[in-house]
């Protein structure tokens, strides 16, 4: 169906240079979207890019720093200047910490919260900007996670700034929908991505020596159960590509989970 397609649109994802999403790329690629991969990490951007031009797919990378409202709108610029317009933001840049209570310091709640909520806030105050000036209408994704409501001990920041995206998801739906601007959110369960590798890691040196588990024990744990594996990057992409489609027009302030049914909501 012709709604689903993604022909002719342009797609930006911050955190673009890796992980979940270069996953999303793909994705959203596969379905004729040209992608813009936007990462801080400019050598991460290319390559992801290269990858899917070596498959036949437009993209391009442009630097971006989130936290730094004109390196946004720089990056939206240059966007603009390779393919002509922006059509979808994906807000997929992002940060965790694997901290207990009594380690998190104001400086560390800071961090988390500077990119994963006032960066998205402010890459979609951006991207609404572009929009308004060239009176077009446009889709945001917001990457949320299932951590926004279900919540994982260690990580009281992570949580608590994923459920703000739900929020913020929420309220600009309200406010950006007079204008034609969709916005939703995805809500990822455990993804096979470099950041839950981190996650790992941290469990296994904080561990007990004679109970420490090995790498394939959290794949299998940390896994949703229904599904039996971790989840690939590509299949969250796959949702992100449906909310950037036409066929998902009604679909307005949604977070939607991503996680094989372990959050039943």
């Amino acid at each position: 169906m012709e709604q689903f397609r993604l022909q002719g649109q342009v797609v930006l994802i911050t955190g673009g240079g890796s992980g979940l999403g270069r996953g999303i790329g793909q994705a959203v690629a596969e379905l004729g979207a040209a992608v813009v991969a936007a990462d801080v990490r400019t050598d991460q951007a290319e390559e992801a890019a290269a990858t899917l031009r070596a498959q036949g797919f437009r993209a391009a990378a442009v630097e971006m720093d989130v936290t730094r409202p004109e390196s946004i709108a720089a990056g939206l610029q240059t966007a603009a200047e390779a393919f002509g317009h922006v059509d979808v933001l994906v807000n997929n840049a992002g940060i965790t910490r694997m901290q207990g209570i009594g380690d998190i310091t104001p400086r560390d709640w800071e961090q988390v919260f500077s990119i994963n909520v006032e960066g998205m806030f402010l890459c979609c105050q951006q991207f609404f900007s572009c929009l308004r000036r060239e009176g077009r209408t446009g889709r945001i994704v917001n990457i949320a996670s299932n951590a926004a409501k279900v919540t994982f001990p260690g990580q009281a920041h992570y949580n608590a700034s994923k459920a703000a995206v739900v929020n913020m998801t929420q309220s600009l739906a309200k406010e950006l929908a007079p204008f034609g601007i969709n916005v939703n959110a995805v809500c990822p369960g455990a993804v096979d991505t470099e950041m839950l590798r981190y996650c790992m890691v941290k469990t296994i040196e904080e561990s007990p020596a004679d109970a420490r588990p090995t790498l394939d024990d959290l794949r299998a744990s940390w896994g949703p159960p229904q599904l039996g594996r971790l989840i690939q990057p590509v299949e969250v992409g796959r949702v992100v590509a449906f909310l950037a489609s036409d066929a998902a027009g009604i679909i307005r302030g949604q977070s939607i989970s991503v996680d094989a049914g372990s959050t039943p909501y």
